[in-house]
């Protein structure tokens, strides 16, 4: 957990080294992605299923993102990509609260429209 990110359910799942930048990608257990370079937050989305967060360092283009695979695998896959090339991946296992969140929130949807319609 890094000591910049205040919120204790943030959990960090990724850290890429790149040209002696940190970069880090952080998840809260209600979809909030955040990416931190050197301590500083330099992109924050909600999201369910994946984002794509921009960011220049040192006048490069640097995109990471992160597909969630609700269905098939239940991992995080982040891609991290500078200048339009993939430099580096990974796939990690989703923290089994923010699975239990997601497979919650879906039943209640699920039980809102039925008893809706």
């Amino acid at each position: 957990m890094t000591a910049n990110i205040k919120n204790y359910k943030t959990m960090k799942y990724a850290e890429f080294t790149i040209d002696n930048n940190k970069i880090e990608f952080l998840n809260s257990i209600f979809g909030k992605e955040t990416v931190v370079v050197n301590g500083e937050k330099v992109s924050k989305k909600f999201s369910v299923t994946g984002a794509e967060h921009h960011f220049t360092i040192k006048s490069n283009h640097f995109i990471l993102k992160s597909n969630y695979e609700l269905f098939k695998v239940k991992k995080l896959k982040i891609e991290l990509l500078k200048n339009d090339e993939i430099i580096d991946s990974k796939s990690v296992d989703m923290n089994s609260k923010q699975r239990f969140v997601w497979m919650a929130f879906g039943a209640l949807i699920g039980y809102g429209l039925v008893r809706y319609l």
